[in-house]
């Protein structure tokens, strides 16, 4: 059905563009509001009564009557001053309708109708204007145009009896003419008038909340379709078709004749149509240009009406057809609130089944995590299982080799003796079989002759080595000619060198395999130790940077509450509490940083960014602290503008990463030089300091995350070791480069960032928005929602200050009984929160209609600080997202933000 109500306003499209253009006389004064209001009012009823004077029957009565429906309608906005004003739009037509002199006072008797119904509806059962409900549009109808119509048509009736101007065998007549007419005239006005005017009324300002009980959006614009144009189309042919043939067949010779009067009730079909199809305002609009459009076809058949003294038609040859249009419009009303209020409570169940489900989700959620930790569990106890086989099978494999080395030196290996001219003296039974001889077919022989694969090879260097330094080798060497491995020992004596060996090509071959298996986990077992090393350093430092500020925060907080001190110890210890503070929020925010970069979640704001801006600003942020170290900082910027593509708030943060760098390791009354110069097609910034500068063997590793030249306790400069990691990161994003450079320790560092230009770009002057930073909030009531006890009272000492009243609430829960009973100006809501979230609590407000705060500005405050989490605070419904800790001076310019978007 929201669908369907969305389709409906496109009827409205033509009309929208109208009230669009009036808007600019919305911004009326509001002291000539009043008096513009009441002159177009009665400028309206005038106009209402010329065109009841058309359809005159009788003295003071009228087909149909539109100054009721305009009077009603007036009467629900303005109340006693529009029920006045139709007193005396009654009085000055009064001459018209025949009434002169003192009987013109009669007039005022109009003032019954609108009055009752204003009494009835908007005082006893505080209807409201815009029918949210079936029981609002019932009311109405039984109010309006049954009991105030009635109302009317008795006092008026009895006043021109009592005057004379009507005999009293006429009153039954009068009294039922006059009540029809006047219904007809309500019914074909006030509900159009009401669900289309009201909201834009309401939206310029011209009523306020105090005086309706709802409020509404104006109509939007809906792109057009063939469909639905073909579809409105036809409904429109029927309204004219069906007034058409109901009027039409009038005889010109009698006025009783109406052979199709009785089809009137065919005009349900295209106003159920348009009710149940677009909603009831367009229904509305359907029902009234039906009566409109058989009024005028009533006008065709006798165009000489509006001369006559009164309408050439017997009153109760209409009654029929009078009947008709006023119950088609009614049902109509009904029938279209109705189907309204249905949207209304399908979207209601659709909230409490999209909370359903998510609770669900979330339970499903947990026992995920359960079963995923019992998993953790098991694969943690197979793990500490394996690696025990492991250590079994490393200690086996150990007394292995043990075993086979004294294998090797006994004699049951191959051995063979050599003189110092390298003759064989000796080879023993094992060593012939492996050379494939007898043993003394080769005695006295070359040993190099008999071996000829191993003269020029490992065998050689290492039987020369033994020889040379007198000490045993042992060595494992493939002989090339048989493709066979050898295992040697040799033991060098005075006459020679003794070689034990044996072959180990079976063994070579399963040992070169399991020295894979064994390199290949040696790597990974390395990489780890690497990887919980770099952790656990990490680690230590993060918790001695996170734990430093600490101290002199808790310190002087100890002494702060002690004892009261001067001025000079007072502000020096909350300057020390400040900026410790700020570390340690700088600490969270490389934390952060790092953690959206490994998750690929930092999103950029690109626009055409001035570097030179950039370099300034980056400046003033890092000033105190060259003044603190006494810096010399030299500026050589070779660019007037250097424009690029990027992301200023993270181009300054490169900049001041960079900066804060050199300044750290740039001793004091040191010098730091920042350069800026276009290469080719990019913008080259360099900066250089003459500090500690960076060692040769760790310059590669600059850039990588938690890495520190120096990570012991005894470090002189403090950090974590993102910074740079961050600046190479966020560079990488814009489409540059980052380069370290250092000639050693003591030599000074340069870095250089190139991004590319923007060659083509021509820059437009912007104006820029400020926020007054006087901000008086008297008489604002703001709501604070959040379950940290001392962020609730903080905030409300700082607004309170400000002369704001403040309501600080633990709870979504509490927060949404307080919006169902109270009224608040503004929301500040923490996110993370028991029970209701933040974003929980912001949808279902959301749903709220606007009398219960549903509308409400809302900033979300919160210690969630990733783009993902803005993004979802911004869809949940809040208008602006803060990041815990927030200073004063932020917090105050998104509430002056909030301030100047409602004006």
């Amino acid at each position: 059905m929201t669908s369907s109500t969305n389709i409906g306003r496109l009827i409205n499209l033509h009309f929208f563009a109208i009230m669009q253009r009036l808007s600019q006389f919305a911004r009326v004064a509001p002291r000539h509001r009043r008096l513009l209001i009441l002159s177009l009012g009665l400028l309206a009823l005038v106009a209402a009564h010329g065109m009841a004077l058309i359809y005159r029957i009788q003295p003071g009565v009228s087909l149909w009557f539109p100054p009721s429906g305009v009077a009603i309608a007036l009467s629900f906005w303005f109340g006693i001053d529009a029920i006045i004003l139709t007193g005396l739009a009654s009085f000055l037509m009064s001459p018209f309708w025949g009434l002169h002199g003192w009987e013109q006072f009669v007039g005022f008797t109009d003032v019954v109708e609108p009055l009752v119904a204003w009494l009835l509806y908007c005082r006893l059962w505080k209807g409201s204007l815009i029918f949210n409900s079936l029981k609002d549009a019932a009311i109405f109808t039984l109010s309006v145009p049954l009991i105030a119509s009635t109302s009317s048509a008795v006092v008026g009736s009895l006043t021109w009896v009592a005057i004379g101007k009507m005999p009293v065998t006429n009153l039954t007549n009068s009294i039922t003419h006059w009540w029809l007419g006047n219904a007809i005239g309500i019914m074909g006005i006030t509900p159009t008038i009401l669900l289309v005017l009201t909201p834009y009324l309401q939206s310029w300002g011209w009523l306020s909340r105090s005086q309706t009980s709802d409020y509404a959006s104006p109509t939007f614009r809906f792109p057009a379709c063939r469909p639905l144009l073909v579809e409105v189309s036809t409904i429109l042919f029927l309204c004219i078709s069906i007034a058409s043939v109901t009027v039409s067949e009038v005889s010109a010779n009698s006025n009783t004749d109406f052979r199709f009067q009785q089809l009137s009730f065919l005009s349900f079909i295209p106003l159920m149509w348009a009710a149940t199809r677009f909603g009831v305002s367009t229904g509305m609009l359907m029902s009234t240009f039906s009566i409109l459009i058989t009024l005028f076809s009533y006008l065709l058949i006798y165009p000489n009406a509006i001369l006559l003294p009164r309408f050439p038609v017997q009153p109760e040859v209409l009654h029929v057809h009078k009947l008709s249009l006023l119950v088609q419009s009614m049902v109509t009303l009904l029938v279209g609130v109705a189907i309204t209020e249905r949207a209304k409570v399908q979207v209601e169940l659709a909230i409490e089944k999209f909370r359903i489900g998510e609770y669900q989700a979330r339970a499903e959620l947990s026992e995920k995590l359960i079963q995923l930790n019992d998993s953790l569990v098991e694969t943690n106890v197979r793990l500490e299982d394996s690696n025990r086989e492991k250590d079994k099978l490393l200690k086996a494999e150990k007394a292995l080799r043990t075993r086979l080395s004294n294998i090797l030196e006994s004699m049951t290996d191959a051995f063979i003796a050599v003189n110092q001219d390298w003759q064989i003296t000796y080879i023993n039974q094992q060593a012939a079989n492996i050379k494939g001889v007898k043993p003394e077919t080769i005695v006295t022989q070359n040993y190099w002759e008999q071996w000829p694969g191993m003269q020029g090879q490992e065998f050689e260097r290492e039987y020369c080595r033994a020889i040379a330094e007198s000490i045993p080798v042992h060595f494992e060497a493939l002989y090339m000619p048989k493709n066979m491995w050898l295992e040697i020992h040799a033991y060098p004596f005075e006459d020679g060198l003794g070689i034990f060996f044996r072959d180990i090509t079976q063994r070579k071959q399963a040992e070169v395999e399991r020295e894979n298996l064994l390199a290949r986990e040696q790597s990974a077992r390395t990489e780890a130790e690497k990887a919980n090393r770099i952790k656990d350093e990490f680690i230590a430092v993060l918790s001695h940077e996170l734990r430093t500020p600490l101290n002199p925060i808790l310190g002087w907080v100890t002494l702060l509450r002690r004892r009261n001190y001067e001025d000079d110890k007072l502000t020096h210890g909350l300057e020390t509490i400040e900026r410790n503070a700020k570390l340690q929020i700088q600490l969270i925010e490389d934390l952060l940083d790092v953690s959206r970069i490994q998750q690929r979640k930092i999103i950029l704001n690109l626009q055409p960014v001035n570097l030179t801006e950039i370099l300034h600003a980056s400046l003033d942020t890092v000033a105190l602290a060259v003044e603190a170290k006494n810096l010399q900082v030299q500026k050589i910027l070779h660019l007037d503008t250097a424009w690029v593509k990027g992301d200023a708030e993270r181009l300054q943060q490169i900049v001041c990463n960079l900066l804060s760098n050199a300044i750290k390791f740039t001793p004091t009354a040191g010098k730091v030089e920042i350069i800026l110069k276009r290469v080719d097609t990019f913008a080259e910034i360099q900066i250089q300091d003459n500090g500690k500068g960076i060692s040769l063997e760790f310059l590669p590793f600059v850039f990588d995350y938690f890495r520190q030249a120096d990570g012991t306790i005894t470090r002189q400069f403090g950090g974590l070791g993102l910074g740079l990691a961050i600046v190479r990161h966020l560079t990488e994003l814009h489409g540059g480069t980052v380069q370290a450079e250092s000639l050693g320790e003591g030599m000074g560092a340069k870095f250089t960032v190139k991004l590319p230009l923007m060659l083509d770009f021509i820059p437009q002057n912007k104006n820029t928005v400020t926020v007054d930073e006087a901000l008086n909030l008297t008489g604002l009531h703001i709501l604070v929602v959040d379950d940290d006890l001392d962020t609730g009272k903080f905030l409300t000492v700082v607004l309170e200050q400000l002369g704001a009243k403040v309501t600080a609430i633990a709870s979504g829960s509490q927060a949404l009984e307080f919006l169902a009973t109270s009224k608040a100006d503004i929301l500040l809501s923490d996110i993370g929160m028991p029970g209701i979230d933040g974003y929980m609590l912001m949808r279902l407000i959301r749903a709220l209609p606007p009398e219960q705060g549903g509308q409400i500005p809302a900033i979300a405050l919160t210690a969630y600080a990733g783009e993902i989490n803005q993004q979802q605070a911004l869809a949940a419904g809040f208008q602006i997202h803060l990041i815990k800790p927030v200073e004063q001076p932020q917090l105050l310019n998104a509430i002056g933000q909030i301030l100047a978007n409602l004006d």
